[in-house]
């Protein structure tokens, strides 16, 4: 299937409280994708696991291509300057769109609520990906692993521009 196909394809809608144990599956796939060794993903494994108060307090969302969940995204409301968290896209269905087309969801919805920027606290493997959708490396984070001792968080900041008006 082409990008475009893909996209026309996948909806977004709000996640459920009760997918979120799909929804951690695809966050450990996701970064599994990688190569990081699973000892690493099972010691990330908390931090990988999607919370069903998160869900619940309704800023969570998924994409959806023939009613299965292929990317998810957490945004988390501040005054002027939100997070993006738990933003993954399953293996399968990477370098097809779905993942710039998640982003400009999430850009959307934090503009429409007030925000002028979004941070995220990237894998260093994502850190190309948010470059390219424009956001800009703020500063980074020490974050060794067993065989990266100077492995580093990227930690991005998307400044959102205003609304047109027309």
């Amino acid at each position: 299937m082409t990008e475009e196909i893909l996209r026309s394809a996948m909806q977004i809608r709000q996640a459920q409280v009760g997918e979120a144990n799909e929804l951690t599956q695809l966050a450990m796939q996701s970064k599994a994708h990688w190569n990081y060794t699973a000892e690493q993903i099972q010691q990330w494994r908390a931090e990988l696991t999607v919370p069903p108060d998160l869900i619940f307090a309704g800023n969570t969302y998924v994409g959806v291509i023939d009613n299965v969940i292929v990317a998810m995204m957490a945004l988390i409301p501040a005054a002027m300057t939100w997070k993006l968290e738990y933003f993954f896209v399953s293996p399968a269905h990477m370098d097809q769109g779905i993942g710039k087309e998640m982003f400009q969801f999430a850009i959307d919805q934090a503009r429409d609520r007030g925000a002028r920027a979004v941070t995220i606290d990237a894998d260093p493997h994502a850190e190309r990906f948010y470059l390219a959708c424009g956001a800009i490396r703020s500063y980074t984070k020490a974050a060794p692993i067993a065989d990266d001792s100077s492995r580093i968080r990227p930690q991005m900041l998307f400044l959102i521009p205003s609304k047109k008006r027309y």
